[in-house]
């Protein structure tokens, strides 16, 4: 894969990914306001609603009030009609027994129908005087309370309880009146003043009185938030987990494949590279090969003994990279077989150490040893514990500075428990740079040495020795400071039968 493509392929995730979250917000706020929108209305309808019925209640009221002030006259009246047409009926009984009177029963009906009739408008027009006369009383008495005389607060948040209920709205609220003047006349009772200052919903109370005053009812719902958020806090959760979930997957799957862009550099690296190591001393080896079968060549001792330790001495080299080539596959197989023993871990670095003394030397450098590690016995796989120690001071000596020859000190020591054994190796080389410490240890990943070109390799050694620490139980850090040096320290449980 191109490294255009995967950049192509990471924008695109990306703007995807962006374009979802946007949708999300856009969905979640869409339902917020939905929500917001259809509780603000049924509040404002619920305080509609009990204004009203408080409006009704009062003309209830009064229209009672009125009513039995004129009870009396009124079954005066009702009485006097009823003795009218008593009196009638008793006339008409009387014209009926006497014969003589027969011929004027018409003209004596219609008489009393005249006058009947006329009393009921009177009785008409003097109901309506009556109702004129409640209802300026009423308006009179209205104008001159006060707002806290016309209500029972106690009963309008009974009220309004039950138009919000009837609303779909079941939240705590307050309450305040306020006159006309701007004074609170009444409050909800709370020890907690905050709930006051927060957003609040007004309705005007008698906004019908012929001459209506500013008196208000203020709500306040200090869990309206609350209330409003309360059906999507699962969706929001759950939104958020499954964003930050792709998230994650997104950032691992570009990690992934830049990582594999990069692996695959680093294989095409290590292919050149090591048809490179290997081209060498097989030219080499050939070249003396051919030297010594040409006849026509006088072939003195000196000179077959020269060739006879090229040949040598390419073989072992191109053994010794083959050996490196090898590691690739205890590097991919988890499940490689490895034969542990218990053995002396002081020991064996003193080995390795007295057999890479020759190189240091050669190199007009020098290397010590304070193996302190009095419980040096561990449960380790030999020939590849070797190798560790090996290749770590193999890369002392190729990252060394030109000018200055190599001092290496490897060192062993125990923990206060004697539970663990440490091993360092340290050199005076080059050192590392703090931006590429985290990738020494991957596969195919070379350290820059800057202008200095004499370091060959195919960037496996030190994947290798981690990769061999962790099989052992163990752990590898690295120390190092450009210009003064590189420090390695292993550490491995030790062997619990030989612990002091």
């Amino acid at each position: 894969m191109k490294k255009r493509t995967i950049i192509f392929l990471a924008v695109v995730m990306a703007i995807s990914f962006i374009a979802l979250v946007v949708l999300q917000l856009i969905y979640l706020s869409s339902l917020l306001s939905i929500r917001q929108m259809h509780f603000e209305e049924g509040v404002k309808r619920s305080l509609y609603q009990t204004a009203r019925i408080l409006e009704e209640e009062e003309t209830v009221q009064y229209m009672s009030k009125a009513m039995r002030d004129f009870l009396n006259e009124e079954e005066f009246y009702q009485n006097f009609i009823k003795g009218e047409e008593t009196s009638g009926s008793l006339q008409f009984k009387s014209s009926y027994e006497s014969r003589a009177l027969s011929q004027m029963e018409n003209s004596v009906l219609q008489a009393l129908s005249a006058e009947f009739q006329n009393k009921l408008r009177d009785d008409f027009a003097r109901r309506k005087v009556m109702l004129n006369e409640v209802a300026m009383n009423w308006l009179k008495e209205s104008e001159q309370k006060d707002i806290g005389q016309r209500i029972d607060m106690k009963h309008v948040e009974k009220l309004l309880r039950r138009e919000l209920q009837n609303n779909g709205i079941d939240s705590k609220f307050y309450c305040k009146l306020i006159n006309y003047k701007g004074q609170c006349v009444y409050s909800s009772g709370t020890e907690d003043s905050s709930v006051y200052e927060g957003p609040y919903y007004s309705q005007i109370l008698f906004a019908n009185d012929y001459n209506p005053k500013m008196n208000l009812v203020r709500v306040f719902f200090p869990e309206e938030r609350n209330y409003v958020m309360g059906p999507f806090t699962s969706l929001l959760i759950t939104s958020v987990i499954t964003t930050l979930m792709l998230l994650v997957t997104m950032f691992f799957t570009i990690y992934l494949m830049i990582r594999q862009f990069n692996m695959a550099e680093s294989k095409n690296d290590f292919m050149n590279n090591m048809t490179l190591e290997f081209k060498t001393p097989i030219s080499s080896i050939s070249l003396a090969a051919q030297m010594l079968n040409d006849e026509s060549m006088v072939k003195s001792p000196e000179m077959i003994k020269n060739l006879t330790k090229v040949i040598r001495d390419e073989t072992k080299r191109l053994s010794f990279q083959v050996e490196k080539v090898l590691q690739i596959s205890l590097l991919e197989n988890e499940n490689s077989a490895m034969k542990f023993t218990d053995m002396d871990v002081n020991l064996i670095i003193e080995d390795v150490v007295n057999n890479f003394k020759i190189k240091v030397k050669s190199k007009g450098g020098s290397i010590s040893t304070e193996l302190k590690a009095k419980n040096s016995i561990a449960t380790i796989e030999e020939m590849h514990f070797t190798n560790v120690i090996f290749n770590l001071l193999d890369n002392a000596i190729k990252y060394s500075k030109m000018d200055e020859p190599p001092i290496l000190k490897v060192k062993t020591w125990n923990d206060n428990n004697g539970e663990e054994i440490y091993i360092s190796i340290e050199d005076n080389g080059i050192g590392i740079k703090k931006d590429q410490l985290k990738n020494i240890f991957d596969k195919f990943y070379r350290v820059s040495t800057g202008n200095v070109h004499n370091v060959k390799g195919f960037g496996l050694g030190l994947a290798y020795v981690k990769k061999i620490v962790q099989k052992h139980n163990g752990q590898i850090k690295v120390e190092s400071e450009i210009g003064v040096g590189t420090k390695f320290i292993i550490t491995i449980p030790a062997l619990k039968n030989n612990r002091n």
